[in-house]
């Protein structure tokens, strides 16, 4: 029977069937199937078998509403981003540069949500502290080299930012949060809109200031949690005025120190994980009350301590299909994935360890959401009273302690001023690798070194003892002409830990790979932020210049 006898709803039923490359070869032959082959059922159904059961990366929250050419773009887009994360060595496919700030380094640079994945915040601190917001441009202007254009500024008169967060739902009105102190010392959080002027221009709006003096760890809608850098993180919703308190289990020794740094807050499944320096605490779901009177303060559920940590990032790993389909069942929640980088006291300690993976899993026994025990506490400073809970909590959402899982990638120990790991839902993440701790002074000496190694850390063409564990592309990464070894340099590095992709591609090994390597002696990399559907990186300097990375 010949192809084009077929009605048109078995042609498309039949291209879902068919590879990419078949289908826009059919597209060539006549303008029948070159109609069919641009319909959306049929990359709905090529989204589904070669993307998503692939668990590559992919905007779940742009597909539901997306056209068929939109669509298709996703799809292809999709397809050559998992093909650069199950090669050993594709590198990232172009870069841009900028100037964000003059001769003052970037503190923060974040991707906004939204807006066509086009805007880019950064924060640099001079004498006063400043955010800006950037239009990197469409698909074609970066492939064209086309600079940025600044679209906002916001920079409060005598203010120091020392926080910065950017909302993860693209369709509230708050799109970032900072923490501001002015001169006169009045610290608060202030949480801002990027809206459209008449004029056709972009500003920055409050939407809502909260007295504080917290610092913002992460917004989420309408719901955007703060802490201090010892034991307690406040729940809020800014646009009802309600709250809770979180107070974790272990009071600081000391609280003119930075004992426990609060890194990351996560909103999971019926309950609150806290990540801090020094542990890692569930809270349970908070009831949030209004700010005048009493309020709610809850005690963890479940605690671990990984020791000192020196980066971490924590991700829900997400059943990809039922992410975009909407199938998502509450009974079946997924794990959270913990992926973090460890410190140590000990100035003996070696100058190889490992970036280890580990996994809270869903407790099968939780049933319903139940509160811990609460304090009232006044508004007028006095002492907490004890209140028993309306039901006790019996179990927690979350199996504790984590469990560390098969992947782990080396790194190595060196002074970092850009700290952050990135794990995104897939399971691929990135980080700053440094340079080596090993210095040619005396301070860099190891007593207990061999000749051999003594006279290589005196080599000023001397890299990496360590870097065999990280293949050979970290030494062609940072090679410099003219030398005949590799000079000491930060480099980008990436690999693929447990997680939607890694089940689908267990060939995959966990291996560190060098995307990029810092092209300037004496400059550092200060800020980093990732984008894992779009596949981008973005890496802040302390020169004030900011490199953004297209993967594909």
């Amino acid at each position: 029977m010949a192809l084009l006898r077929l009605d048109d709803d078995t042609l498309m039923h039949i291209f879902g069937f068919l590879r990419v490359e078949s289908i826009l070869s059919l597209r060539q032959s006549c303008k029948r199937l070159e109609f069919l082959s641009r319909q959306r059922p049929v990359w709905r159904k090529v989204c589904t078998d070669l993307v998503l059961q692939e668990g590559y990366p992919f905007p779940h929250h742009n597909s539901v509403t997306a056209d068929a050419s939109t669509l298709e773009r996703l799809v292809l887009h999709a397809l050559r981003l998992g093909r650069f994360w199950l090669s050993r060595s594709a590198k990232p496919r172009r870069s841009l540069d900028f100037q964000a700030s003059s001769g003052t380094g970037v503190s923060h640079v974040r991707f906004l949500p939204g807006h066509g994945g086009r805007y880019i915040a950064t924060v640099y601190k001079g004498i006063w502290s400043m955010i800006s917001c950037w239009d990197l441009g469409d698909h074609s202007a970066m492939q064209s080299g086309a600079k940025p254009r600044k679209l906002a500024d916001w920079c409060p008169k005598s203010a120091i930012f020392s926080g910065f967060v950017v909302n993860s739902d693209p369709e509230s009105e708050a799109t970032l949060a900072t923490a501001v102190e002015t001169g006169s010392g009045q610290r608060s959080i202030e949480i801002l809109q990027v809206t459209d002027r008449p004029s056709g221009t972009l500003a920055f709006k409050s939407v809502c200031n909260i007295a504080t003096s917290f610092r913002p760890i992460t917004l989420k809608g309408d719901l955007i949690a703060f802490s201090d850098d010892a034991y307690e993180t406040v729940v809020m919703n800014w646009r009802e005025n309600t709250f809770a308190l979180l107070k974790g289990s272990q009071q600081p020794m000391d609280e003119r120190f930075q004992y426990n740094r609060c890194l990351q807050v996560v909103f999971a499944n019926r309950g609150i994980l806290v990540v801090r320096a020094r542990s890692l605490e569930l809270f349970p779901e908070p009831e949030l009350q209004p700010a005048e009177g009493s309020y709610n303060a809850y005690e963890p559920l479940g605690h671990h301590s990984f020791g000192w940590i020196d980066g971490v990032s924590v991700s829900r790993q997400c059943d990809p299909v039922n992410e975009v389909q909407g199938t998502k069942s509450p009974a079946k929640d997924e794990p959270l994935s913990i992926l973090l980088r460890t410190e140590s006291d000990d100035p003996w300690a070696s100058d190889v360890h490992k970036l280890e993976q580990f996994l809270l899993l869903p407790n099968p026994t939780f049933t319903s959401p139940s509160n811990s025990p609460t304090y009232r506490a006044g508004s007028n400073g006095g002492q907490d009273d004890f209140h028993p809970p309306s039901a006790v909590a019996s179990v927690a959402p979350y199996l504790f302690p984590p469990v560390r899982t098969e992947r782990s990638a080396p790194t190595i120990r060196g002074f970092l001023r850009c700290t952050d790991i990135i794990l995104g839902p897939c399971g691929t993440a990135i980080w700053i690798q440094p340079r080596p701790a090993r210095a040619a002074h005396l301070t860099g000496f190891d007593v207990h070194s061999s000749p051999t190694q003594i006279s290589e850390t005196l080599d000023p063409n001397y890299a990496l003892l360590d870097d065999l564990a990280l293949g050979s592309a970290h030494r062609q990464a940072v090679t410099r002409p003219g030398a005949d070894r590799p000079k000491a340099s930060e480099a980008l590095c990436a690999a693929v830990f447990a997680g939607p992709m890694a089940r689908r591609h267990p060939e995959v090994e966990t291996k560190t790979r060098v995307l990029w390597a810092q092209p300037r002696d004496g400059r550092n990399w200060t800020a980093l932020d990732y984008d894992e559907e779009r596949g981008r990186v973005a890496l802040g300097a302390s020169d004030g210049t900011v490199t953004v990375l297209e993967l594909v």
